[in-house]
């Protein structure tokens, strides 16, 4: 199997072939006002690192700390919410799905066949992607109360709630980050594709060897381009959204070929030259 470095370098060459695709990062990134407001109204000297994760769109967030005032915490629907919002939060998540599903089935057509048509995709698999991207907000329904907290609210009750909110999200974030991957290139429900991330995860190995090293890669990205977003005014930020965009391809093109690799029922994408690796098959 090709070393982590390796099918990086890969991803990011064959992103460069398929750069339209990196318009749906950087509107992905464009969407996180608070985090754009956030970079904007900094004033001093900032060093962060962020933690990403595969399971998702790769853009500039997976691999930039914007600056906070101090802890914030939210569960489930944020209090006081109008219907309105509610009704642009549902909209946003329908199109984001829609964009999501267009850009995950195009990455796999390309890795396979060569070429994509974006909009087959999204007619293909809007509807696992919209169900993956509603679950997260089905799971936090009993919580739309709303738990909120800032830096001055935290006591020991919260503590421990958001340790444990943090070891749930990682958990779920390693059992499940094959699921959208296996949604285009098995073309399988989400139940299904829920199901066979879980067997890929218990089962280790490669699996747990590569969702380390790609949280790693993006914490050692992050300290560097935290640092120019941040503190180089307006012009940091806007290199950053489209150079984080390509980054964020060549990351998600790297972990389709990886599953593709590590599931025996997934399509053979493009073959490893024998350099990269030993074996450019399927493992037994």
């Amino acid at each position: 199997m090709p070393r982590f470095t390796q099918r990086i370098a890969d991803g990011w060459e064959h992103a460069l072939d398929i750069t339209p695709l990196t318009l749906i990062p950087i509107l992905f990134a464009c969407l996180e006002i608070d985090k754009i407001q956030s970079v904007l109204a900094h004033d001093g000297v900032y060093f962060g690192v962020q933690f990403g994760f595969p399971h998702a769109v790769g853009t500039v967030w997976s691999f930039v700390s914007a600056p906070t005032s101090g802890l914030t915490v939210r569960f489930g629907i944020v209090d006081g919410m109008s219907p309105t919002i509610l009704l642009l939060v549902a909209a946003t998540v329908v199109v984001k799905s829609a964009l999501t599903a267009g850009y995950f089935g195009s990455v796999a057509s390309y890795l396979e066949r060569g070429s994509y048509d974006f909009f087959a995709h999204v007619r293909a698999y809007f509807v696992p992607f919209l169900l993956l991207g509603v679950l997260p907000f089905l799971v936090l329904l009993p919580l739309a109360a709303g738990v909120g907290f800032h830096s001055g609210g935290f006591g020991g009750g919260i503590a421990v709630l958001f340790v444990a909110s943090m070891v749930v999200f990682l958990g779920v974030s390693y059992l499940f980050y094959a699921t959208p991957y296996l949604l285009v290139l098995r073309e399988l429900g989400l139940v299904a594709a829920l199901q066979e991330s879980y067997s890929l995860a218990v089962r280790g190995g490669s699996y747990v060897s590569y969702f380390l090293g790609y949280v790693a890669f993006t914490a050692c990205v992050s300290l560097v381009a935290s640092a120019m977003v941040v503190n180089i005014p307006v012009v940091g930020l806007l290199v950053g959204i489209v150079g984080g965009s390509l980054l964020g391809l060549a990351l998600n093109i790297a972990t389709m070929r990886f599953v593709a690799d590590i599931d025996p029922e997934s399509p053979t994408l493009v073959e490893w030259e024998p350099s990269d690796g030993d074996d450019s098959s399927h493992p037994a």
